[in-house]
């Protein structure tokens, strides 16, 4: 993927998880937050050599938990 593309992706999953957890504060526990961030890392790393078109949502899909 382009870089630009994968910046965009993981722009909005940063901002998303930032979303989430601030809709409950009270769940808060930084640990699965390093989780979350490294996740979207590794699928960043992943996304820049690979030539297909990958998409991540892990944050898009925890901002919408109840």
């Amino acid at each position: 993927m382009e870089a630009k593309d994968v910046l965009i992706i993981v722009l909005r999953e940063m901002t998303a998880l930032g979303r989430g957890w601030r809709m409950d504060w009270s769940d808060f526990d930084g640990r699965t937050l390093r989780h979350q961030l490294n996740g979207i890392e590794e699928w960043a790393e992943r996304a820049l050599v690979s030539d297909e078109v990958l998409d991540y949502r892990l944050g898009t899909e925890f901002e919408e938990e109840p």
